[in-house]
């Protein structure tokens, strides 16, 4: 089966950027730039997630410590290079990147205009150099300036001639925090002014109730995760009719807490229900893991080859780059 999975073609329709670079390459970052790290956080064990986390919480611990780079522009490419690399290695043709270029330019002391031109530029090298097509989604992170980074970003996006590498929107971070109906109007009137495609973490931590208001409020086009709805067959009917694509990151979901170890993964329920759904990895780097083992956990819990060797396609037809989407 691994040979199997491994030489099967693939896209990657959910993954962070930290979340896909090594941990060697982060620690060595870390010394070059001169990084103060937290006092409660240990370089050789804190930036991997190897087993189950008892919330979400202690699951992004990684992220006290990757949110502070790079600091060099530089230190960019050496970070998107070793994430493409990766990727090859999966044999993956096209990627969609997730980053809230807000950080970027915060740590750099640069304005987001040119912050996301550096990604951008950074993010198209990687592509040409690995022959991996990529699109970026701008993560915007739910909390008290949700609304104020999101109009950052438009602007940014406008400033630097709204270039198509920009691929699409996503809302992420404490689905315990509520966001106004506001932010989700923001969300469609980009949708319908730019032609962005959306993605929403939602369903993550239990609650049913994010995904409809995703899809309603946001006008999402994919969720992220999407636990929570395994466990209620309503939802999963309203996935369908909307013809929205649940992104299922078996491993992920297991180290979250979001599927618990004794339980059967939801995606159990979305075959039979027939709800669309994409495999993806989400931060694989972090867990010391790859796609492969995110296409192996699936067969495990299922033991679909067919959905596995049918899964390229299902990943084209629901992808935002423009390229590979069939629709």
């Amino acid at each position: 089966m691994n040979n199997f999975i491994s030489e099967l073609e693939k896209g990657e329709l959910h993954v962070h950027l930290n979340g896909l670079i090594s941990t060697t390459t982060i620690q060595k970052i870390i010394i070059e730039e001169s990084i103060e790290v937290p006092k409660n956080f240990n370089l050789q064990s804190d930036l991997s997630r190897e087993e189950p986390m008892a919330c979400l919480k202690d699951y992004l611990k990684p992220w006290e410590v990757l949110r502070l780079i790079p600091t060099k522009r530089a230190n960019l490419r050496v970070l998107m290079l070793n994430a493409f690399a990766n990727l090859k290695q999966q044999n993956i043709s096209f990627v969609e990147i997730r980053n809230s270029i807000i950080y970027l330019s915060f740590l750099n002391d640069i304005s987001v205009d040119l912050a996301l031109q550096w990604f951008l530029e950074e993010m198209e090298y990687a592509s040409e150099k690995y022959q991996i097509k990529a699109g970026l989604i701008m993560t915007i992170s739910r909390g008290d300036y949700c609304s104020d980074n999101f109009n950052v970003l438009m602007k940014a996006y406008e400033a630097i001639g709204k270039p198509s590498s920009v691929i699409g929107l996503d809302l992420a971070g404490n689905e315990d925090i509520v966001v106004s109906n506001g932010i989700g109007s923001l969300f469609k009137n980009a949708k319908d002014k730019y032609g962005f495609s959306i993605t929403i973490h939602a369903g993550e931590t239990g609650n049913k109730d994010n995904i409809r208001e995703a899809i309603d409020l946001f006008g999402a086009d994919r969720i992220g995760h999407g636990t929570a709805a395994g466990s209620d067959i309503e939802t999963m009917s309203y996935i369908k009719e909307k013809n929205v694509c649940i992104e299922v990151c078996p491993i992920s979901n297991r180290l979250t807490g979001a599927v618990k170890e004794e339980d059967y993964h939801p995606l159990i329920e979305f075959i039979k229900q027939d709800v669309p759904f994409v495999l993806c990895s989400d931060n694989p780097a972090i867990h010391n893991k790859t796609l492969n083992d995110d296409y192996l956990s699936f067969y495990n819990e299922c033991e679909r080859k067919d959905i596995l060797e049918n899964m390229f396609n299902i990943q084209k037809k629901f992808t935002f780059i423009k390229d590979y989407n069939a629709n």
